[in-house]
């Protein structure tokens, strides 16, 4: 357990760059902390991937200095427990819906007195070898990180409810999602989801919530980050499809092929 660099900045409303890790690639994770990404978000809900798989991503995550995040595929205490003790910095809740669910979701990733993980000497605790586990219980409760997706019509109409849950750090919307739920998928530029933006970005900034989404290719960060938005995300396999049609179609016209 090590001090988490995304709480000082959350505080003092600094925004954060991450990347979205969709692949079972230590070395992207390696990459991405070392072009500077504030967090890499291990996507283990919707990617193949082991605990075992996770772990590695997060060792390399430590190794270049980027903070490990894993979205599990499910919100149950137990799913969130084995990512947790792999010695993830926290966790991104997938499809929250209502206070229950995100604050389920957040005593999964707490111990005693915040919340009911189960303790035992593992990775996350250096194995019980750097320090006492009270004193590790009381860091760990202070420096691991908590953001709920909302990704649902049910989330944005409890919004405020989920806004009051006392220990959630950022709220994350999923347009993707989203986008089904009302009723438009796959349109990310439907005035539907425009409208679900601009009601989950008033929502956040009147509540004082770090808020975030992905950047997607008809965007840029800035309108992001002067809406307010202070947890920016790319996608790996975003980046890389983009560098690949680049690369084939600077390829085509200079071989006429």
């Amino acid at each position: 357990m090590y001090k988490n660099p995304l709480k000082e900045k959350l505080r003092n409303k600094q925004p954060l760059a991450g990347c979205i890790i969709q692949g079972a690639l230590p070395a992207m994770v390696e990459i991405c902390g070392l072009a500077g990404m504030d967090f890499v978000f291990i996507d283990a809900e919707h990617s193949p991937f082991s605990e075992r798989d996770c772990e590695e991503m997060v060792r390399a995550a430590e190794i270049r200095k980027t903070v490990p995040i894993v979205r599990p595929p499910n919100c149950e205490p137990s799913t969130v427990l084995r990512y947790m003790d792999i010695g993830a910095m926290g966790v991104i809740l997938p499809s929250v819906n209502n206070k229950e669910e995100a604050e389920k979701g957040l005593q999964a990733v707490k111990y005693y007195p915040r919340g009911t993980r189960g303790l035992a000497a593992t990775r996350a605790s250096d194995y019980g070898l750097r320090k006492p586990m009270p004193e590790y219980i009381v860091e760990a409760n202070q420096e691991t990180i908590v953001w709920a997706m909302i990704e649902k019509v049910e989330a944005l109409a409890n919004l405020e409810e989920i806004l009051s849950v006392e220990g959630i750090d950022g709220l994350i919307l999923g347009t993707s999602d989203l986008s089904q739920s009302l009723g438009v998928p796959g349109k990310g530029q439907d005035v539907k989801v425009t409208e679900a933006y601009n009601r989950f970005v008033t929502a956040c900034l009147k509540a004082g919530m770090p808020m975030g989404a992905v950047v997607r290719p008809w965007e840029s960060v800035q309108q992001h980050i002067d809406a307010g938005l202070t947890i920016l995300l790319s996608a790996s396999l975003g980046l890389f499809a983009a560098a690949a049609n680049n690369f084939v179609a600077q390829f085509k016209k200079s071989s006429g092929n």
